[in-house]
């Protein structure tokens, strides 16, 4: 407490005595004429100080005493009021008994061996952790064959080991259900062009001058014959994407040919829905990738925008080369703008926009979509001021083979 002489203060005495026997040491304060004012042991507090001291800062002394030990002194100066006091303390680690010491040495080595063992276990198990995450995003990507190898009998590697049996029967039952759709299109065709010739012995027969109603009658089973064929022919196509991927056949592909040809095949269909194309070309569109899924591709778009494009309307293509081995491609038909949800699903599957206006089957955006991944491309729908646009990004050899 202020004002009360050091020798007389119980709260620092108190306060000395709990470090002296918490720490296992010596301490004492002297005044100014080296008078000892108060100490918290019995025997004499003279210590030899022959040593030199190692240490003195801001008015602080420290010695060291013994090499064998780690044995410490240290000289400290205390205000009191108008008076300049000396806090003495003098620790010896070699001389202690003091259990409390020896516990905290325990438990700080229990400390460092258990983190020593803790970090290197932590490791182990988070790339092991790691590997499944990469493992189950690669097999959400689609890579159905993808394993996890995890070593050991732990239950992470039980988990990898569940990860690959559920691997296995999703790969078994997505490719079970690919062969039986191609087997089933496969298998229409048969009925399919049955009808078809019956039809045509029907046409035959009648005679040139016969029933309007029956002639009509046969005129639309051969539409809708058509519109089967058609639609079994793409079910096919996607069908073998699925199930055979084959490898990419790269050759330097002229561009403004394949549009130019592109032009001259629709050209009927235009001319009957009195449709205008627009050709925004550049003189050098040459690329090495895969002229047949190019052409494919090409040709599903093109009948897309030709189907759903209003008469009178306008099909816009534009190509441009930005980089030697990419080319931009886009083909703009007059449409509404679609919103967001028909934005996402336009490449599903058997999905249309205005199914009970337009014809087709909502198979031909997926077969493109497929084939643009095949080709290590991308490929987008948009809204733009004249219409929708699908925007295709084709990269070339270089840019989607490993070894360019």
């Amino acid at each position: 407490m202020p004002g009360i002489p050091l020798n007389e203060n119980n709260e620092v005495k108190e306060l000395l005595h709990i470090f002296s026997d918490l720490f296992n040491l010596k301490i004492w304060i002297t005044s100014p004429d080296n008078t000892l004012l108060l100490k918290t042991f019995s025997t004499s507090a003279d210590i030899s100080l022959k040593q030199k001291r190692a240490v003195v800062r801001e008015g602080i002394e420290l010695f060291s005493l013994s090499r064998r030990h780690i044995s410490y002194y240290a000289k400290i100066p205390v205000t009191s009021g108008n008076d300049t006091h000396t806090l003495h303390i003098y620790h010896v680690a070699g001389h202690t008994n003091k259990p409390e010491a020896l516990f905290l040495f325990g438990l700080l080595s229990i400390g460092l061996i258990i983190a020593g063992l803790i970090i290197p276990l932590t490791k182990i198990i988070t790339g092991r952790i790691k590997q499944l995450n990469r493992s189950a995003l690669q097999f959400a990507d689609g890579n159905l064959d993808q394993k996890i190898r995890i070593k050991g009998r732990d239950e992470i590697a039980e988990l990898g080991n569940s990860f690959n049996f559920m691997a296995d029967k999703l790969e078994k039952m997505i490719q079970g259900n690919k062969e039986l759709t191609a087997n089933i299109s496969h298998e229409l065709r048969s009925p399919l062009t049955r009808i078809r010739v019956s039809n045509e012995m029907i046409q035959d027969r009648l005679l040139p001058n016969g029933d309007e109603d029956i002639k009509r009658y046969a005129k639309n089973i051969e539409n809708e014959i058509q519109i089967l064929d058609t639609l079994i022919e793409k079910i096919l196509m996607l069908s073998k994407l699925d199930l055979q991927e084959s490898s990419l056949s790269f050759e330097p592909l002229d561009f403004n040919l394949i549009i130019k040809d592109l032009e001259k095949k629709f050209s009927p269909s235009l001319k009957h829905k009195h449709l205008s194309l627009v050709l925004n070309l550049r003189d050098s569109l040459v690329l090495d990738i895969d002229r047949t899924r190019v052409a494919t591709i090409l040709m599903n778009l093109m009948d897309n925008a030709v189907k759903h494009t209003h008469e009178n309307g306008a099909i816009t293509i534009n190509a441009s080369k930005p980089t030697d081995d990419s080319l931009i491609l886009s083909i703009t038909n007059t449409f509404r703008p679609l919103n967001a949800l028909e934005l996402e699903r336009i490449f599903e599957p058997f999905y249309r926009i205005e199914p009970g206006q337009n014809p087709g089957s909502g198979l031909g955006l997926s077969i493109v979509k497929k084939m643009v991944t095949q080709c290590k491309s991308h490929i987008r729908a948009k809204n733009s001021e004249t219409g929708l646009t699908f925007e295709i990004r084709f990269q070339g050899q270089c840019a989607s083979s490993i070894r360019c």
